[in-house]
């Protein structure tokens, strides 16, 4: 067949690969990080050794030993109890409780509530202190104000949380006696029973992540108030409130929504000191005693559960920034 001289004098280009839709790609990332996730915490587990003995004690006769490990399969091979593991995890089954012989589910599930509500609020709790103050530094505070401001972040964020919860207990519990130090009283009614057992543990989680968030708002909000398009809304007249709210706060907050999307992770990690401290029974505290007392099935499944919410508030978190910045919703097509 004959070509024409313009198409024998064009040379040909490839066709650039076809991109995988952003989300299909987030999703495979998902996954993938998932299986790498039950791979580490089953195998952090398996080598902590065999917990027959810890369990039925020193006392505990060889035969009770044998039968123990037989009935929790301790007695198969590493690959052959991770793959019944994962199996079941397809299936829905979490195992069996080596200190309640009963599902895992029917443990962890009294907790749930009560953690997913301290985590919301004490997540809520920094956003509607951090940002407002992060805002307004960036944009009015300058000088000694400014000084001061980040001069007590730089502090708060120096302590650790279980300090933090001490000095909030000793203040607001036993000096002022405003708040309950004990919050076991959540476990004797419904979630929102004893509202107040909530608060103490919840702004020792938030107190972690507030000083962080304040100074990464600060620092966008002042980047963004020096643009251009920002000082030509000053000289057209644009009121403070109006200018914070409508120019400098949607430019500012992409990277501080990343931010709060981890840190909604990361504050899953704050509970185990928490609750630990103030007695709240949720995830954190079943966590800490079920390692304490090699419940490696229970311990598993918070770990595994605790390491999805870190990677679906991640991926949430970048799919939200995305597809409200139009530069890289424009990018990732």
């Amino acid at each position: 067949m004959t070509q024409t001289a313009a198409q024998a004098g064009r040379p040909r280009t490839r066709r650039a690969p076809r991109r995988l839709p952003y989300l299909v790609r987030q999703l495979g990332t998902l996954v993938v990080t998932l299986f790498a996730i039950t791979v580490v915490i089953f195998g952090l587990t398996a080598i902590a050794g065999d917990p027959a003995r810890d369990i039925l004690g020193q006392y505990a006769t060889d035969a009770q030993v044998t039968a123990f490990q037989q009935i929790h399969g301790l007695d198969k091979p590493v690959v052959v109890r991770y793959l019944d593991w994962l199996g079941g995890l397809f299936r829905g089954d979490l195992g069996i409780s080596y200190q309640s012989n009963g599902p895992v589910w029917d443990v962890i599930s009294p907790r749930l509530g009560p953690s997913i509500v301290l985590v919301l609020f004490a997540w809520l709790l920094t956003v509607v202190v951090a940002v407002p103050i992060g805002l307004y530094s960036g944009v009015r505070l300058r000088g000694r104000k400014d000084a001061s401001l980040t001069f007590v972040t730089l502090i708060v964020a120096a302590f650790p949380e279980f300090v933090l919860g001490l000095i909030l207990a000793i203040v607001l519990g036993i000096w002022l006696g405003w708040l309950p130090v004990d919050s076991t009283a959540v476990s004797a009614g419904g979630l929102f029973d004893s509202p107040t057992a909530y608060v103490l543990p919840g702004v020792t989680i938030a107190l972690g992540t507030v000083p962080y968030i304040i100074r990464l708002m600060r620092a966008n909000a002042r980047e963004v108030a020096s643009e251009t398009y920002v000082r030509a809304a000053v000289l057209r007249g644009v009121t403070e409130p109006s200018l914070s709210l409508r120019h400098i706060l949607p430019n500012a907050a992409p990277p501080v929504v990343t931010a709060l999307g981890l840190q909604f992770a990361g504050l899953i990690g704050g509970v185990v000191v928490a609750e630990t401290l103030f007695g709240f029974p949720g995830m954190g505290q079943l966590l800490a005693q079920s390692a304490a007392s090699r419940d490696a099935p229970v311990v598993e499944a918070l770990a595994l559960m605790i390491g999805a919410l870190f990677v679906i508030a991640n991926l949430v978190a970048d799919a939200i920034v995305v597809y409200v910045t139009p530069k890289l919703r424009d990018a990732v097509r």
